[in-house]
């Protein structure tokens, strides 16, 4: 059986990693959206609000005078933004989450969920479950936390994907029901999963609280925008206190695994080529 940290895990966590990181294309995209504007008005991050970006066609939104000639580019960051978490959901394993992607605690993990799997075959249903419960509760660093909290994180980045790609799919001005239920999923899902992981690694890398802040503040942000239905003097200022926490929060927790993954692989690298020279 393939150890958590044998190559091909280690393949599968550092795509998860960088699939993470990539949702930093959002500024790019939108940065570029936004500099070829063609409204009557100049376009400001004050009082228009992302999704007028993707609109498709020009014209009258609510109050707003919106015309975006590259909605197609800022549609397929959305899109790509909402891949990029469905696949690190899908390949960072929720070990590799409980302990920041700690490569000796990841061996740790494993070692002793083998050996607690052993046990629960040869023992009655009621003793498995209480020798798995004992074992969580432990205070095993690699198995402290409980393995729940990163699925949690897990469940909930891919649902925020989802609700971004459907952003990208589904236009304001196409879908609005659609566009609007894709929204509020990335908010909500995405910033709750920062709060989580956050918590979940605050024992594990200082990167622990710039997540939790983020992810806090973009929480905050989404309970009080929905309550006011964005009914405030800066519509597009409040927007960007949900939307952006979250992709740099995502792009950091991506970062912090590549790296951690990383590190140990090149000391390996440099003490083969050591010993080879």
């Amino acid at each position: 059986m393939a150890t958590a940290d044998a190559p091909t895990n280690r393949v599968r966590h550092y795509l998860g990693a960088w699939s993470a990181v990539s949702v930093v294309q959002f500024f790019v995209a939108e940065a570029a959206t936004i500099a070829a504007w063609r409204g009557p008005a100049p376009y400001s991050r004050r009082l228009n609000l992302i999704s007028d970006l993707g609109q498709r066609h020009c014209g009258l939104h609510g109050t707003r005078e919106v015309c975006s000639p590259l909605h197609a580019l800022m549609n397929v960051s959305f899109v790509l933004q909402g891949f990029g978490m469905v696949i690190a959901a899908l390949l960072i394993t929720s070990t590799v989450l409980r302990v920041a992607a700690d490569v000796s605690a990841i061996r740790a993990e494993t070692r002793l969920t083998r050996a607690v799997l052993a046990q629960a075959r040869t023992t009655p249903r009621g003793g498995a479950r209480t020798r798995v419960a004992a074992a969580l509760a432990s205070g095993h660093p690699a198995v402290a936390v409980p393995w729940a909290a990163a699925l949690a994180v897990r469940v909930l980045v891919g649902l925020a994907g989802v609700g971004v790609a459907v952003v990208g799919f589904a236009p304001q001005d196409t879908n609005e029901v659609l566009h609007l239920a894709g929204a509020g999923t990335y908010f909500v899902c995405g910033s709750a999963a920062l709060v989580v992981l956050g918590i979940l690694w605050i024992a594990q890398t200082a990167a622990a609280w710039p997540i939790l802040l983020l992810g806090g503040a973009s929480f905050v942000a989404t309970l009080t925008g929905g309550a006011l239905f964005l009914r405030v003097p800066e519509p597009g200022t409040f927007e960007r206190f949900m939307a952006y926490p979250i992709t740099v929060g995502i792009a950091v927790a991506g970062g912090v695994i590549a790296y951690r993954l990383g590190v140990p692989a090149a000391r390996q690298v440099l003490r083969r080529r050591l010993r080879s020279g």
